[in-house]
């Protein structure tokens, strides 16, 4: 198995937003967590990725998780402008249209350079690198081609990929202790 995560910014937004704010200390160790597979080397940031989470509001602030990411990956993010990852995204475009599973105006929606997702795959074939998504795979078949856009794990599976969402990250991850919890009976 790869030693190596890239994440998908759904994994940093949910978490935010979701499961484990900012707000609360009990979830700092998650963070905390994050950080120091940051700083070993065994997650990386696509720089497409940074930019979705790091994006300023319209008055040109950023929200809590963005300045977390910013100060933790401003100077770590791995570019998405290599030559190898070009060819990887072409790639990754050409099953899109050429698959027969998605309509044009599903596969259309991952040609933005900015959209992180066909950048996030193809990198991960160059790093051979294993993607954490939180979205789930929806197995489009060619007899009913996808309008909706495509999704990561699909896409990635296709081209010899893996991924794993959260909760198959933690037990990945080769960070986290695994121990049973105490229950308490009831008074």
């Amino acid at each position: 198995m790869s030693d190596l995560f890239l994440l998908d910014s759904n994994i940093f937004i949910e978490s935010y937003r979701t499961h484990h704010p900012f707000s609360y200390k009990e979830f700092h160790p998650f963070w905390r967590w994050l950080e120091r597979m940051a700083h070993n080397g065994k997650i990386q940031l696509l720089d497409t990725v940074f930019k979705e989470i790091t994006q300023k509001d319209s008055d040109g602030n950023r929200d809590e998780l963005a300045e977390w990411a910013f100060n933790l990956f401003s100077d770590k993010q791995l570019s998405h402008k290599t030559d190898e990852i070009g060819v990887a995204y072409a790639q990754v475009q050409d099953y899109l249209a050429t698959c027969g599973l998605y309509r044009p105006a599903s596969y259309r929606q991952w040609e933005p350079e900015t959209k992180a997702d066909p950048w996030l795959i193809a990198a991960a074939m160059v790093e051979d690198a294993i993607v954490v998504t939180n979205e789930q795979a929806v197995h489009p078949m060619p007899s009913s081609p996808l309008k909706k856009e495509p999704k990561i794990p699909d896409v990635a599976d296709a081209m010899g990929v893996r991924t794993m969402n959260l909760r198959e990250f933690y037990d990945a991850s080769g960070e986290l202790v695994s121990s049973p919890y105490p229950i308490q009976p009831t008074l």
